[in-house]
C-alpha cells in the first residue's frame, strides 16, 4: 500500500509558494501599472452575440482556437451548471439543485475537466453531489469559460469531454498607486421554491496590490413543477472566497483560501441527500517574465469532508435500510510551465499534477454492528508533462501539442460487518476477493492535439482540429467492490462493481467549423466526429455473487464498469443577426449522436436535439430578453441499462433589467411562462420516497417561476 501523500501535496504547495514569493522579490514594483499584455483572454478578437451571456473570443494562450464565454452575472439560478446551457454543444446532468455535472458534446462527469480558476478541485463524494461547479456560486462567478472543441494540452491534464474554467469575481487593480475601494452587493428571490441569494464583493487595491473578498448565501425550499412538489429539493449553501494578489513589471502572483458549506441539500435522483459537505479551498498562482521568457505556476489544495444519508430528508424507509455515507476527499493539483519565443513561434512546455485521496464507511444509525468500508485509503495520482507549439504562416495559425501522463491508483482493504442472512457471507466473498486482488495499477497515456485556423478573406474564418486524448478509469470504476451506485452521478438507479483490469479510454477526434462575421450576421457552426476506444460503461455483470446481492438490493443484477468501443458525432452552432442598432435576434443549437460500435445500442444520457432562439432588445438603461427553448424527444436512450425516452418540449423565458442609477441595476425574469410540465431527459430518476413525484419516474421540471433582483455597485 503506498502512503498517503499528505507531505507531497504541502510538498508541492510549498514549492509553488515560494517560487511565486522569489519572483515577486526579484521585480520591483514601478510606480505605474504594467502595460505589458497579461494572461487574460485578449479582447481584439471578440464577437458578442448582442445579448450581454455570450461571446466567442479567442485566449491568448491558445492563438486561434476558439471557446465560448458565458457570463454569469445576468443568469438568475443557484447552479452554475445550469449556464452550460447557454453555451453550443453544452449542457448539464442534474441530479440535484446544486449537483450538475457538466456534459459537452455528448460525454460528461470525469471526462470533462472543470476547473476553478485554472485549479481543479477534487470532490469529496463518489456520487458526485459536489460536483466541481458547485464550487462556483454563480452570484460571485464572473464566467465561464468553456473550450469549444479539443482542449490543448496546455490547458488541462485530462479533458477528452471538453474543459470548462470558472472563474470567480476578485476584481481588478486599479490605474493608480493610490488604494481605492471597489465592489458590489446584491440580492436575489424567486418564488418557486422560495429561494433567496445574498452576495457581496469587496475589493481594495491599487495598481500593485489588490485585497478581494466574496461571499454568496443560498437557501431554498423544495422546487414546485406542475406534476406536484419535488422532495426533498430544498438547499443551503455558503461559499466565502478571500484573495490577495500582487503586480509588477514583470510579475503576477494572487492567493486565495476558500470555504464551502452546503448542509441539508436534496439529491433526489440520488440513493441519498447532502446532510453536510464542508470543503477548505487554497490555492496560489503566478506568472514571472524574464526577458522574452514567461514562467508560469499555479497550486490548489481542497479538503472535503461531507456526509449523506437517506432518511433525514426523503421519507425514511424501514431502520434496518437506513444508511448513512461520511466521505472525504483531499488532494492538490499543481503546475509549473514556461512560455518562450522560437524564431517567430511561441513553445509552452512544463509538468503538472493532480494528486487525490478519498475514503468512504457506510454505517445504520439504528445498528452500530453494521459498517461497510466501501472506499479505503483510494489514491489517483496524476502527474504529466507537456509542450505545446504555436505559430503563423500567412494568413493560417497553427498549434501542435503532446502530452505524457502517468496515473497511479491504489486502494486499502476493504471489509463490511453487521449484516444479516444470506448477505453476509456473500458480502464477505466480495471483500475478501477485493483485498486479494492486485489493486496497485499504473496507466500511461500519451495524448496529441493539432489545430489550423485560416482567415479566409470577406469576414470568414475555418477551423479544424484533430487531436487524440485520453482519461484513465476513475476510482469508482475501478475499486468499487460491492454493488452499489456510487456511480459519479450517473444516477440510473442501477447497481454497479468497479473491474481492476479496465483500459484508460481514448478520443479520437475531428473537428472543423466556420467563424463568419458579415457586417449584421455572424454565424458560428461546428462540426465534430469522435471515435472512443475502450470507453467505460456498465455492461452486464458476470460474477454471480454480485448478482445475488444487486438483486436482493434492488431486484436487478448489477452492472460492472467495462470497456466497449463507441463513437460520437453531431454539431452545434451559435449565431446573431442585428435587426436595428438595438434590436438582435440570436440563438445556439446542438446536436449529438452516442453509439455503441461494437453492437447495436446508443450511448447513455445523451442531451437531446435542441435550439434556442432569443430577441434581445437593448437601450442604454435597460435591457428585454425573450428567448424560445426547444428540445426534441429523446429515443435513442440505451438499452443496456434500461434508460427510458423523453418526450420534447419547449420553454418560453424572458428577462429584463434597468439600471435607474449607473450603481443600481434591477433585473427580473420568468421562467417556464406557460407553466409546462415537461421532463428534462438528463434529469434523473426520482429516488426520494415521499415526493409528490412517484419513485422510478423522471423527475420534471420546474413550474413558471418569477424572480426579481437586484445589485448595488460602488
Amino acid at each position: 500500500m503506498k502512503p498517503i501523500h499528505h507531505g507531497r501535496t504541502a510538498l508541492a504547495v510549498c514549492l509553488v509558494a515560494s517560487w511565486a514569493a522569489t519572483a515577486a522579490q526579484a521585480s520591483e514594483p514601478s510606480a505605474e501599472p504594467s502595460t505589458e499584455p497579461s494572461a487574460e483572454p485578449s479582447r481584439a478578437s471578440e464577437t458578442h452575440d448582442g445579448s450581454g451571456i455570450e461571446e466567442i473570443l479567442v485566449t491568448a494562450h491558445r492563438i486561434g482556437l476558439d471557446e465560448t464565454v458565458v457570463s454569469a452575472g445576468p443568469v438568475m439560478a443557484v447552479d452554475t451548471a445550469q449556464l452550460l446551457r447557454s453555451a453550443p454543444g453544452a449542457n448539464v446532468n442534474t441530479n440535484g439543485r446544486l449537483s450538475g455535472i457538466a456534459q459537452f458534446r455528448g460525454l460528461y462527469g470525469d471526462r470533462v475537466a472543470v476547473s476553478l480558476d485554472g485549479i481543479c478541485p477534487i470532490g469529496g463524494g463518489p456520487n458526485a453531489m459536489d460536483a466541481p461547479l458547485s464550487y462556483a456560486s454563480p452570484m460571485i462567478t464572473e464566467s465561464l469559460h468553456v473550450d469549444r472543441g479539443i482542449p490543448g494540452v496546455a490547458a488541462v491534464a485530462e479533458g477528452p469531454g471538453g474543459h470548462i474554467d470558472a472563474r470567480i469575481d476578485r476584481g481588478a487593480f486599479a490605474e493608480s498607486a493610490a488604494f481605492a475601494p471597489d465592489g458590489w452587493i446584491g440580492s436575489r428571490y424567486e418564488d418557486n421554491g422560495n429561494t433567496r441569494t445574498s452576495a457581496a464583493r469587496l475589493t481594495v487595491a491599487n495598481a500593485h496590490h489588490r485585497l478581494s473578498a466574496v461571499s454568496e448565501i443560498d437557501r431554498a425550499d423544495d422546487i414546485d413543477t406542475p406534476a406536484g412538489t419535488i422532495r426533498p429539493s430544498a438547499l443551503n449553501r455558503d461559499r466565502h472566497d478571500v484573495s490577495y494578489a500582487w503586480r509588477g513589471e514583470a510579475t503576477e502572483a494572487m492567493v486565495f483560501a476558500g470555504r464551502l458549506d452546503t448542509s441539508e441539500t436534496g439529491t433526489p435522483s440520488l440513493p441519498m441527500d447532502i446532510r453536510y459537505i464542508d470543503t477548505d479551498l487554497y490555492g496560489v498562482s503566478a506568472s514571472h517574465r524574464i526577458g522574452t521568457v514567461t514562467l508560469e505556476a499555479e497550486a490548489g489544495y481542497n479538503d472535503v469532508d461531507h456526509l449523506m444519508d437517506n432518511y433525514s430528508l426523503r421519507a425514511a424507509p424501514p431502520p434496518a435500510a437506513q444508511r448513512r455515507n461520511h466521505t472525504t476527499g483531499r488532494g492538490t493539483s499543481f503546475s509549473l510551465g514556461a512560455r518562450l519565443p522560437v524564431a517567430g513561434t511561441e513553445l509552452a512546455f512544463g509538468i503538472d499534477g493532480r494528486l487525490a485521496t478519498h475514503d468512504a464507511v457506510i454505517t445504520n444509525p439504528n445498528n452500530a454492528a453494521f459498517r461497510i468500508d466501501n472506499f479505503v485509503d483510494v489514491e489517483r495520482d496524476l502527474v504529466g508533462a507537456y509542450a505545446e507549439w504555436q505559430w503563423a504562416a500567412g494568413a493560417g495559425e497553427w498549434e501542435l501539442g503532446v502530452r505524457y501522463n502517468t496515473v497511479s491508483t491504489d486502494a486499502g482493504d476493504v471489509s463490511a460487518s453487521g449484516l444479516m442472512g444470506m448477505m453476509a457471507p456473500a458480502v464477505g466473498e466480495l471483500a475478501d476477493r477485493f483485498n486479494a486482488a492486485g489493486r496497485s495499477l499504473d496507466f500511461g497515456n500519451v495524448d496529441v492535439v493539432a489545430g489550423y485556423r485560416r482567415d479566409l478573406g470577406t469576414g470568414v474564418a475555418a477551423v479544424v482540429e484533430i487531436g487524440s486524448r485520453t482519461r484513465a478509469p476513475s476510482y469508482q470504476e475501478l475499486y468499487l467492490w460491492l454493488p452499489l451506485q456510487a456511480t459519479g452521478g450517473l444516477a440510473d438507479g442501477r447497481t454497479y462493481i468497479g473491474n481492476l483490469q479496465l483500459d484508460a479510454e481514448r478520443s479520437n477526434e475531428l473537428n472543423v467549423g466556420l467563424d463568419w462575421n458579415a457586417g449584421r450576421l455572424s454565424v458560428s457552426p461546428r462540426f465534430y466526429y469522435r471515435r472512443v476506444d475502450d470507453y467505460i460503461q456498465g455492461v452486464p455483470a458476470t460474477d454471480m455473487t454480485a448478482n445475488m446481492i444487486a438483486s436482493m438490493m434492488s431486484d436487478a443484477p448489477a452492472l460492472q464498469f467495462g470497456n466497449v468501443d463507441a463513437e460520437l458525432y453531431g454539431f452545434d452552432l451559435a449565431w446573431r443577426y442585428g435587426i436595428t442598432t438595438n434590436l438582435a435576434i440570436d440563438g445556439a443549437a446542438s446536436v449529438v449522436r452516442g453509439e455503441r460500435r461494437d453492437l447495436d445500442d446508443h450511448l447513455y444520457r445523451l442531451a437531446p436535439d435542441n435550439v434556442t432562439v432569443a430577441l434581445d432588445y437593448r437601450r442604454q438603461r435597460y435591457t428585454l430578453r425573450g428567448e424560445l427553448v426547444a428540445y426534441r424527444r429523446q429515443d435513442r436512450v440505451a438499452a443496456y441499462n434500461g434508460e427510458t425516452e423523453t418526450a420534447g418540449h419547449a420553454l418560453v423565458n424572458l428577462a429584463f433589467g434597468w439600471a435607474p442609477l449607473p450603481s443600481l441595476t434591477l433585473e427580473a425574469a420568468v421562467e417556464n411562462l406557460l407553466d409546462r410540465e415537461y421532463r428534462d431527459h438528463l434529469t434523473g430518476l426520482n429516488r426520494a420516497g415521499g415526493s409528490d413525484i412517484p419513485v422510478g419516474e423522471r423527475l420534471p421540471g420546474a413550474g413558471r417561476s418569477f424572480a426579481a433582483g437586484l445589485t448595488y455597485r460602488f
